[in-house]
């Protein structure tokens, strides 16, 4: 009982163990979560930088209602933010900001010449960036090899946040920015840096010149900061714990196969959705409104309304700087969807299991633009909903086993060729049932509608509304002291 109260706890192991130790990927990126005490790296989940770093920069912040003063600010807290633990990596992140300031002018040249030759510098720089960092592994005999203590986390998302603004410029979606403490103020903010959404210059410049902080704004990114982190810490912990039994090839089993995997899909999406959602909270606390990164799954919008509704901001960055600008014909149009499908598989992770993971979804797409999402939308909802879940279902397998004597084990399983369910799942399932059952009900549309009951019910009366408040406000308290005591554990 003692050990299962210590799992329960001991949560925040933020990534999934996605796959076996050598697979790399964005989802690798978040591994680098579990080594923290290793790379002493500041995180959104540690206490100091819950207690400490966030309340002061907020208070700080606070102290004057000029825009400029909240941008000094954001930017000496994300100074102290990115350098934790590895100083002289902040002076990288601001070279590549003047670089990409400089590319910025060259795209919005009138010169076609001269815009082509902004747009390939920044995207050469940005990639190498990724690249470097994300998979320094292929470079370990090399003189570019990285320690763990100054492989930065978060790389991904900064590389297509300057990347995205020279392709804004060059598509003529913005101007060039002359002022560069704005667009350091975009570049190193540290409510951006570890996770989604992909917030583009546009959708933010304004906010930078002229935003305020206000009760509202502050309610609503505590909330939308604990909730995150009582998703990703709690949540994501308990699937893990069942995915991690479920899909144990040497005891591979039809609910273990079943239940494992479809854990490992709520799993990387409680932790995604968990992490923006944090990004979403420190975007208020600081006065910034960030677009949603997250599109609720609704079945009469098949796979295609899943792939872009998961990492939203991406995918839509994708289509407008790539698919779109490349769609001059039916033909360049598939073209260009399958190679974007190619470049967000390997954005994801290393490997030919993304390569795949990226086509298989890209097709799923293709096809149902060519009509299929039609035919989708006139079935029963059952039916297009099952089709929608197992397409999903086997689409997450690819990218979990490395190789395909492990995938051929966990179809084994799903054919009843090797046992119905083992004790060890049972007993995962016994220990995090209420967890389990919450998670399912965070994924149907029954949240929206419990939410928008609740709030009709406070809507009613002065005393209505304060019942609501506190018991809003004590289960946000028992979410954030069981996300801490995870920490206070390990």
């Amino acid at each position: 009982m003692i050990c299962r109260k210590v799992k329960l706890y001991y949560t925040i192991s933020l990534f999934l163990h996605l796959r076996k130790p050598g697979d790399y990927g964005i989802i690798k990126e978040y591994n680098i979560f579990i080594e923290f005490k290793e790379l002493k790296e500041l995180l959104y989940t540690d206490l100091i930088f819950i207690y400490a770093f966030l309340p002061i920069t907020v208070l700080l912040t606070m102290c004057d209602r000029s825009t400029e003063y909240k941008n000094l600010i954001l930017v000496l807290s994300s100074v102290v933010f990115f350098s934790w633990g590895k100083p002289f990596y902040i002076c990288f992140l601001f070279l590549s900001v003047v670089f990409d300031w400089v590319f910025g002018f060259l795209a919005g040249s009138r010169s076609k010449a001269v815009k082509f030759v902004g747009v390939m510098l920044s995207a050469a720089m940005n990639i190498t960036l990724f690249v470097t960092v994300n998979y320094n592994f292929l470079f370990a005999s090399t003189p570019i090899a990285l320690e763990h203590t100054v492989i930065p986390v978060g790389m991904a998302f900064y590389s297509v946040r300057g990347l995205s603004y020279v392709f804004d410029v060059a598509f003529q979606r913005i101007r060039p920015e002359r002022n560069l403490f704005c667009l350091i103020t975009y570049m190193i903010n540290y409510t951006l840096f570890l996770a989604g959404p992909v917030v583009r210059y546009g959708d933010i410049k304004d906010q930078i010149r002229s935003r305020a902080i206000t009760g509202k704004k502050l309610n609503d990114g505590i909330t939308r900061f604990i909730v995150g982190l009582g998703k990703a810490s709690i949540i994501a912990a308990a699937l893990g714990y069942v995915k991690n039994v479920g899909l144990d090839v040497t005891n591979m089993t039809f609910f273990g196969a079943l239940l494992g995997m479809a854990a490992f899909a709520a799993q990387v999406y409680f932790l995604f959705s968990g992490y923006t959602d944090m990004a979403l909270g420190l975007g208020l606390l600081n006065g910034f409104e960030y677009d949603e990164n997250f599109i609720p799954l609704k079945v009469k919008n098949g796979v295609s309304g899943a792939v872009f509704g998961f990492n939203h901001t991406l995918m839509r960055f994708v289509n407008d700087s790539l698919i779109s600008p490349l769609s001059k014909s039916p033909f360049s149009a598939f073209a260009a969807a399958l190679a974007s499908s190619v470049l967000v598989g390997l954005w994801y992770g290393f490997g030919k299991q993304y390569i795949i993971f990226g086509l298989y979804f890209g097709l799923f797409v293709i096809i149902e633009t060519l009509g299929l999402r039609k035919l989708i939308a006139k079935l029963p909802r059952v039916i297009s909903g099952l089709y929608t879940l197992i397409v999903l279902f086997f689409g997450w397998s690819i990218v979990y086993f490395s190789d395909f004597a492990g995938y051929k084990t966990w179809l084994f399983g799903l054919m009843f060729k090797r046992g119905i369910i083992s004790d060890a799942l049972l007993d995962e399932i016994y220990a995090y049932c209420a967890l389990l059952v919450f998670a399912v009900f965070m994924l149907t549309p029954f949240k929206d509608k419990l939410k928008h009951s609740i709030e009709n019910a406070a809507a009613k009366s002065e005393r209505a509304y304060g019942v609501v408040r506190i018991l809003s406000t004590a289960g946000l308290l028992a979410v954030l002291l069981m996300s801490t005591a995870s920490r206070v554990v390990y």
